[in-house]
């Protein structure tokens, strides 16, 4: 499952410059080992689960296994990945595998998907300067200030 990426070669790596630097700057190693991109909706079902049986707590430390065991390990994220992920995490595995397959949650959780895709139109995170969007995904601080400076030169954001 999943789509299929480009080989990692010096020519066209996986995890461009920019990424590697970003992820560096904050302590993230992204590796690119995954060879395929993911449908997340099973990993955002499995947050939803985890944060009503287990709280936020919990959550963010699942939430933070997937990002590393994905862009750092190169685990992907289908059932048997994210129970791994989740049995790290202290989980129990059949409880995982259930909800990961579990139709009416993944259903639902679907809905949620979209209802904050239409809020942000975008890539996470999206950023809104003075009700404006201005740009969404990971940026660095010279994209901040060239809107911000725009702010300053009426029309121009």
């Amino acid at each position: 499952m999943g789509v299929l990426k480009l080989p990692d070669t010096p020519d066209n790596p996986r995890v461009g410059r920019h990424m590697k630097a970003g992820g560096e700057a904050v302590g993230i190693n992204f590796t690119g080992k995954t060879d395929r991109s993911p449908n997340t909706l099973a990993s955002h079902a499995l947050l939803v689960h985890v944060l009503e049986k287990y709280g936020a707590k919990k959550q963010n430390e699942v939430n933070e296994a997937l990002f590393r065991g994905y862009f750092t390990d190169g685990v992907y994220p289908d059932v048997d990945g994210l129970e791994a992920i989740a049995v790290g995490c202290g989980l129990d595995g059949n409880e995982v595998k259930r909800a990961v397959t579990d139709e009416s949650l993944l259903s639902r959780t679907q809905q949620e998907v979209k209802q904050n895709y239409e809020k942000v139109m975008g890539g996470v995170p999206t950023f809104f300067i003075n009700g404006h969007r201005a740009f969404s995904g990971a940026q660095d601080p010279a994209s901040f200030h060239q809107a911000f400076d725009a702010l300053l030169r009426p029309g121009e954001l």
